[in-house]
Parts: C-alpha cells; sequence; structure tokens
C-alpha cells in the first residue's frame, strides 16, 4: 500500500479531484439546494480563472507537504517518526488523517482570526452562492502562505508522505462534495455531518452572518470542530434561502477577477467599499 501511494498517489488525486468536479457539476444541477439565478457566467468565469491561477501556483513552490514529510521520514524527526517498534498501516493512516485533518481546521481557523491572513482567505468567501466552483477559489497567495503554517506542523507530527497521500484521496474527493449546490436527504445529513464535512454544513460557513462564518473550519472530517466546539448545524436563516458571501462586497466585487486580486490591499468596511473599489481600478 505504501509503495502504491508514493508511486500513483498523486496522480490518482489529480483524477479524483476533475472526475468529481464533473459529476457534482452535472449531479448539482438535477439536484440543487439552493436556486441561484440563472445567469451565473460571469461568477463561473471568475471562479474557474482563480481555480487555474491557484493551481498553477502550486508546482513553482519548492516544497510541498509530501516532500517535507519525506523528509522528516529520512531523519526521524516528528511523533509518528519516533513510535518505539514497528507501527501497523492502519494506525499511522489514522493518526495521520487525525493529524493532518488538524492542520487542516488550525490553518483555516487562523485564516479567519489573523488579519493579514484574513485578507487572502476573504476572496473565498467573498463568492455569493456556492457550488462546485467554488472550490479552489482562492487568492493565489493564500495556498503558498497557509503551508508555511502547515509545514512545521507536518514535522513536528512525523507525517510519512504515503500517508499524507491517503489523506489528500480523501481532501479531493470531500471539499469538492461540501462545496456542491447539492440537496441530500435530510435524515442522511443529519448522520453523515458527523463524519464528514456536507454541503449543509459547509454552507453554514459561507454564511454572511459572522458567528455562522467562523464555525465548522474542518475541510474533510469535522472532528475537530466538534472537539473545539465551533461545530454549527443551525443557522440564522434557512440554508434555501440564506445570505452567503460577505456583506461588505457586493456582487459585482466578487465577480471582478482584477479586483479580487487586489482586495488584500484594500481594508473592507460596509459603505466605503464601492470607494475603494474605484480605487483598485484607477
Amino acid at each position: 500500500m505504501q509503495e502504491l501511494m508514493l508511486l500513483h498517489g498523486a496522480d490518482l488525486q489529480v483524477w479524483l479531484f476533475f472526475t468529481f468536479l464533473l459529476v457534482f457539476l452535472f449531479v448539482e444541477r438535477l439536484a440543487p439546494r439552493r436556486q441561484v439565478p440563472r445567469n451565473q457566467r460571469s461568477r463561473w468565469t471568475t471562479n474557474a480563472t482563480l481555480t487555474l491561477i491557484a493551481i498553477a501556483v502550486l508546482p513553482l513552490l519548492p516544497v510541498t507537504f509530501i516532500t517535507v514529510g519525506a523528509w522528516a521520514e529520512s531523519h526521524q524527526l516528528g511523533l509518528l517518526n519516533n513510535i518505539p517498534g514497528e507501527s501497523p498501516i492502519w494506525l499511522i493512516a489514522i493518526a495521520t488523517l487525525i493529524f493532518r485533518g488538524f492542520i487542516s481546521f488550525l490553518t483555516h481557523w487562523l485564516n479567519h482570526k489573523v488579519p493579514v491572513l484574513w485578507r487572502l482567505h476573504r476572496v473565498h468567501h467573498m463568492d455569493t452562492e456556492l457550488d462546485v466552483s467554488s472550490t479552489v477559489r482562492f487568492h493565489p497567495l493564500e495556498m503558498p502562505v497557509s503551508m508555511l503554517i502547515g509545514l512545521p506542523l507536518i514535522v513536528l507530527f512525523g507525517l510519512s508522505p504515503w500517508a499524507l497521500l491517503f489523506y489528500e484521496l480523501f481532501d479531493a474527493t470531500v471539499v469538492v462534495f461540501s462545496h456542491s449546490n447539492l440537496k441530500i436527504p435530510k435524515k442522511l445529513d443529519r448522520v453523515l455531518r458527523y463524519f464528514i464535512v456536507t454541503p449543509d454544513l459547509h454552507k453554514v460557513h459561507h454564511s454572511s452572518y459572522q458567528p455562522e462564518t467562523d464555525s465548522n473550519f474542518s475541510a474533510v472530517f469535522p472532528i475537530w470542530d466538534i472537539v473545539f466546539g465551533t461545530f454549527r448545524t443551525e443557522t440564522k436563516q434557512p440554508i434555501p434561502t440564506m445570505d452567503l458571501g460577505l456583506t461588505e462586497v457586493g456582487p459585482e466585487q466578487a465577480e471582478d477577477l482584477r479586483w479580487l486580486l487586489l482586495s488584500p490591499l484594500l481594508k473592507l468596511e460596509g459603505a466605503k467599499t464601492t470607494e475603494l473599489s474605484q480605487e483598485a481600478h484607477s
């Protein structure tokens, strides 16, 4: 299993991500959770462009979680690399899923709580709807900056590269599912949301109501939200009609690619947004 993951894990991750992206792009139209305006071309174009830019940036990074995990393993650094005796593969896999999930949770929480990080991350939250096109709608600098937080933790926990790739397979599928505008049966969601992040659970996180935005930080497994008390299922407004995005940003700005790329330089304060938008274009 370890050799298979190291040989084919990265390719399988890409294949799964784009396959599920296409599948849910089709399925969410058959059973939408929210009724959205017909004209979504501008929004989809912006989201697709941000996605392509974000993906293009990744190969330019000098290191990844996988390469750093391999370095830590070769130097016997970190918690899991220093457990006495030979640990079973299943134990390493489960521990990695838990610890890697914590890294994702912590990074996401910091992106909301640290002002300079929020300026980058809020590009993702400015989207006025949520569907599969929102999945990798990130400012191109967010992923590299977030890696600076995660890399030391990869070493600290001693997460091996094959186990990290195993987590990435879950991430590649669940994040597409959680961002989709898909309606699933309520009874199923009430059970499923305690094991993986469901579309309804993640829509709470994209609510424009700030207490709801600061909840459900987990990307794949909600365990750390449950542990730290940030797990939230009840909303101020019904999910099918709740306001998504940020109240200080209008739809025109949320779909303006140039404005979004410059937005980390701007301080958004409600009524001043229009003025700052004009400043960004000047």
